[in-house]
């Protein structure tokens, strides 16, 4: 075995690696106080889903009753198929979940079968998402950035109900093709991608009739849930004729929303960002929220072509002032 060194791996990695193929702990630790070493520690462990062990035979030592309940247990959990269901693959993946305030990725384990595409967790036992294949009409591979800051391709499906899911999987491309394939052998004739992306319907809705003059990738600087700390948040910045939309991949929403008519200055600045970012320059839009000043920031790209589009779309617009 080889210890592996993963600096952007993600929660979802590691619970991955814990159910899948377990994790071993070979740890040897001094304690001290003062230079003066007081405890030693030698810990060998080995961590993984109950299922693992048993398939390794790691917990042999257990009592016969208390295996046997084991085994019972993981063969009542285990995703059961319709009678005549074939499954086609099987992987480690994420549903994006929203109901009114709680929003989320659901882990689980995604299974591609002849019929359905199906997320289920094993502990404890619930279906965290299914489709019959022949409901879904369109689906498109998209870079999504994740809270880490690296970005990952999510799967969107839209749906004949006219809604739409994100998935997150181990190998995109490798379901992506075989979706692709089973669907085309089920006659389901995809349409086009268009407008498919929840971030992109969102926007669209925001303002339906605006014109989107420009947009990327961009961290904003937001206060946390107590209003008192500020941190570096990834997301994607769009400009519009009527407004300046900053879209949050933690929330997966529109976190900010400024009217142009609103917008009194913009500006670049040098500023001491974090320990890892360090100093950058970023994009300062003063507007009024509620009456009041106040002034948002923004880090990324092409920042003075920015400024410039802020600057043309409120001025150009009917009672914009910018000094």
């Amino acid at each position: 075995m080889e210890p592996i060194r993963e600096q952007r791996a993600t929660v979802n990695d590691l619970l991955d690696r814990l159910l899948e193929k377990g994790v071993v702990l070979d740890l040897d630790m001094v304690i001290g106080v003062a230079g003066i070493p007081l405890i030693g520690v030698s810990l060998r462990a080995a961590i993984a889903a109950i299922e693992t062990m048993i398939d390794y035979g790691l917990l042999e030592s257990w009592d016969e009753s208390t295996r046997r309940y084991a085994e019972r247990e993981l063969q009542r959990k285990k995703l059961a198929y319709a009678p005549g269901e074939g499954p086609l693959l099987e992987m480690f993946g994420a549903h994006w979940y929203a109901d009114g305030i709680y929003r989320a990725w659901r882990p689980g384990r995604l299974f591609l079968t002849d019929r359905r595409l199906i997320l289920y967790r094993r502990m404890p036992a619930e279906v965290l998402f299914e489709i019959p294949l022949g409901l879904i009409s369109g689906l498109l591979v998209a870079e999504s950035i994740h809270f880490n800051g690296h970005s990952a391709p999510l799967l969107h499906l839209a749906l004949d109900s006219g809604e739409e899911a994100s998935l997150y999987v181990e190998d995109v491309a490798g379901l992506e093709t075989a979706l692709r394939e089973r669907l085309a052998t089920l006659g389901v004739a995809l349409a086009e991608p268009a407008g498919l992306g929840r971030r992109d319907r969102e926007i669209t809705a925001a303002f339906p009739e605006s014109r989107i003059l420009a947009e990327g990738k961009m961290w904003r600087q937001a206060p946390d849930a107590a209003g008192v700390a500020a941190a570096w948040q990834p997301g994607s910045l769009y400009l519009t004729d009527e407004a300046l939309l900053w879209w949050s991949e933690n929330s997966r929403r529109i976190a900010a929303r400024i009217p142009v008519e609103d917008i009194a200055g913009v500006g670049l600045e040098v500023r001491e960002l974090d320990p890892v970012l360090k100093a950058r320059a970023v994009l300062g839009v003063r507007h009024r929220r509620n009456g009041r000043p106040e002034t948002v920031l923004f880090a990324g790209e092409s920042l003075e072509e920015w400024r410039r589009a802020i600057r043309r779309t409120a001025v150009n617009h009917e009672g914009g002032k910018l000094p």
